[in-house]
């Protein structure tokens, strides 16, 4: 059964918890696969990298990778809550929570809350959250630096690199198309549970966005750095984080140790769903898009410029041209797409007052940490006092 507009129903409407919708429960078995095609596919990559001396592309591979899980079990364990009661300040010993780390490092506590989701029809917000880590801390970093591998090493036609394997381009390829869809899942699933009412469409079509957002980021930066190599890479991400953590600081929707750690992703995606108020931004998205046009431009105009300069044979004239040409195109679908989505998620936005709930519920919310709707929906009635049609905040 659905509302207005196609969005689901909720229990502020029915007053009874509403099972899972088919759709959502479609969702939840499509990122799992997505989970397991990326990681499974980041890991033969690192293998690649290991088997053919490529050490640079190995430890920033294999780094990432052991980031992302490093982080995203630290939070199972001891920042998204107890095994038993979710209750984080809880007492809860040391003994209890080294189980939890371990099969989240191993990556079965994926598994475990997708099997949860689908047939026991529990909470989706854990598995979000743990898909939404993937999303930005392993599949955006690595699919920057499988691209720049592309572009300087697999393709490339250098005498002084060891023999490239003819199998290394396609799997590359493979690996950063899969990290496109992650990344763009993983961001709309996450726009999804921060809602009360969302649709399937909408979901789609934020996913779409998404994709193409880190598509375009990512293939610039590879080009870039590419034309550039050795130290246009390390500098361009280097004064990225310094103009994010401006943006944060200026903007103060978040305390500056937790914008120290935001910005990182921030460097290749914009986080925050799109439905949030501006306030309640780290970065708000007017300022982070118009970033991303001005380096679009000035990191264009270096690649045209070095084009020339630059022996692209040397580099693989087809890798670079493909980057190019996925990167022009990624732009062009983003901005065709992102007004689209936008007009939708501030139409949502509106429909929800926020006026008594937003410095203090969104911004503590956010300051604590990364963001989980439980806290919002099962907080009860102090942060909405206007009536029944008002919705708490996420």
């Amino acid at each position: 059964m659905a509302t207005r507009d196609g969005f689901q129903p909720c229990v502020m409407d029915t007053g009874v918890p509403t099972p899972m919708p088919f759709w959502e429960r479609n969702l939840v078995l499509v990122a799992l696969l997505v989970h397991v095609v990326d990681v499974g596919l980041d890991i033969v990559v690192v293998l690649l990298f290991l088997s053919h001396a490529q050490w640079g592309f190995f430890f920033g591979t294999a780094g990432v990778i052991l980031w992302a899980w490093l982080v995203s079990s630290l939070y199972i364990s001891f920042g998204g809550g107890a095994p038993t009661s979710g209750d984080i300040d809880g007492d809860v010993g040391m003994s209890e929570r080294l189980p939890g780390f371990f099969l989240n490092f191993v990556q079965v506590q994926i598994f475990t809350e997708a099997y949860r989701c689908i047939f026991n029809n529990g909470d989706t917000d854990y598995f979000h959250t743990l898909r939404l880590m993937e999303a930005i801390l392993e599949s955006a970093p690595n699919s920057l630096v499988q691209l720049y591998a592309l572009v300087i090493w697999a393709s490339s036609k250098g005498d002084g690199d060891p023999a490239v394997p003819e199998g290394a381009a396609p799997l590359l390829r493979l690996s950063v198309l899969s990290s496109f869809v992650s990344v763009g899942l993983g961001l709309a699933m996450w726009e999804q549970k921060v809602q009360f009412r969302t649709s399937a469409w909408y979901v789609a079509a934020v996913a779409v966005m998404r994709a193409f957002e880190i598509a375009a980021r990512s293939a610039t930066l590879a080009v870039f750095a590419g034309l550039t190599h050795p130290y246009g890479f390390f500098w361009s991400l280097f004064i990225d984080y310094g103009v994010m953590l401006f943006l944060i600081v200026r903007h103060q929707s978040v305390q500056f140790t937790y914008g120290l750690f935001v910005a990182l992703p921030l460097v290749l995606v914009s986080l925050e769903p799109l439905v949030w108020r501006r306030d309640d931004h780290a970065v708000p998205k007017d300022s982070y898009y118009l970033v991303r046009i001005i380096e679009f431009v000035l990191m264009w105009t270096v690649i045209i410029r070095n084009q020339d300069a630059v022996e692209v044979d040397d580099l693989g004239a087809n890798a670079v041209l493909g980057c190019e040409v996925l990167a022009l195109l990624s732009m062009l679908g983003l901005f065709v797409t992102l007004p689209f989505v936008w007009r939708v998620a501030r139409q949502h936005e509106l429909s929800r007052d926020v006026a008594d709930w937003a410095e203090d519920g969104a911004k503590d919310a956010m300051n604590d940490g990364l963001y989980t709707d439980s806290e919002g929906s099962s907080d009860g009635s102090p942060r909405h006092d206007g009536g029944d049609d008002e919705l708490p905040p996420e």
